[in-house]
């Protein structure tokens, strides 16, 4: 069996919440219409622990990435299965864009 992955550009958020001295961190993001979507890691083409440990940390940075994923819809609202991902340079805009 082929499974086909869509690939995107995203700016993931990260929302993080500490009950009972354990805490978890919720990945959204936001595109296009705008429409957002819930992130969920996936096993894959990496593990979760390193996918969720990206996503986290380029939300921190707000830097954007290259996510492998399939869309899915769920009972809380649109969801994309992140099944891997790479970072991409941080863009300096203080510098002039090229064509």
């Amino acid at each position: 069996m082929q499974v086909q992955f869509n690939t995107r550009t995203i700016l993931p958020m990260v929302y993080r919440t500490d009950k009972d001295g354990v805490t978890k961190a919720y990945l959204s993001t936001t595109v296009f219409s705008p429409q957002k979507f819930n992130l969920t890691p996936m096993a894959g083409m990496m593990p979760i622990e390193q996918i969720q440990a990206v996503l986290e940390e380029c939300a921190d940075n707000a830097q954007e990435v290259e996510i492998q994923f399939v869309e899915a819809q769920t009972k809380f609202g649109a969801q994309m299965q992140i099944f891997g991902v790479k970072p991409l340079p941080k863009k300096d805009l203080t510098q002039p864009q090229k064509p």
